[in-house]
């Protein structure tokens, strides 16, 4: 019997675990261009840009700021836990804050109010904050290319991502994505943690 976990299914591990951060922005598939257009667009009054990442937990904002990160080789990327205070790099451009709607009232302020360029991953839409501050807005709802056409292809580039060999391995279904679609909408987490427990169980090579 093969010991190697996985291997039955010519996987090094179940594609529906945890990724690092380097592999999720390999996988990742994302447009960017709209967030490039506004954070590098040449403003005469000199006011900075501000992309705001809109979204509920699991529904693709980590993945965008992520990206965002990478293309900006000297971006500065906070991620803000639960019931933490976040500590704000002093450098850093764009600034990238995941879970943005964590920040303190005084972080708040002095952000919006600074002249930093900010990248915001965030449950609350601060567009009038924001506006309030001077700032020129730009609002992407994180979900807003998550079709089941995109899941299709999000699920079995992970599969691929994990492959052993150029032998077969499992793939998902469009008829499986349609019905966890409909179970969970648009968010992706949800949708991964169903696939992972069908992955531990899976026999053999096969459609899911």
């Amino acid at each position: 019997m093969n010991s190697l976990p996985f291997s039955h299914l010519n996987l090094r591990r179940n594609p529906f675990g945890e990724f690092s951060a380097e592999e999720r922005i390999a996988m990742a598939i994302v447009d960017l261009s709209p967030a490039i257009a506004h954070l590098d667009a040449k403003r005469p009054d000199g006011r900075a840009a501000v992309v705001q990442v809109l979204g509920d937990k699991g529904f693709g904002k980590t993945t965008h700021l992520l990206s965002l990160s990478a293309y900006y080789g000297n971006s500065a990327y906070v991620y803000i836990a639960e019931g933490e205070r976040g500590r704000i790099p002093e450098t850093g451009e764009p600034l990238l804050i995941d879970e943005a709607q964590r920040l303190t009232t005084l972080q708040r302020i002095r952000l919006f109010r600074s002249p930093r360029t900010l990248v915001l991953g965030t449950h609350r839409d601060f567009t009038a904050h924001l506006k309030r501050s001077g700032r020129m807005v730009l609002s992407l709802a994180a979900e807003r290319h998550t079709t089941p056409e995109r899941i299709l292809m999000i699920l079995n580039t992970r599969i691929q991502s994990v492959r052993r060999s150029d032998r077969p391995t499992p793939s998902v279904s469009i008829d499986t994505v349609m019905r966890l679609y409909k179970q969970f909408g648009p968010d992706l987490r949800s949708i991964q943690h169903s696939l992972y427990e069908v992955f531990q169980k899976l026999g053999s090579v096969q459609d899911v």
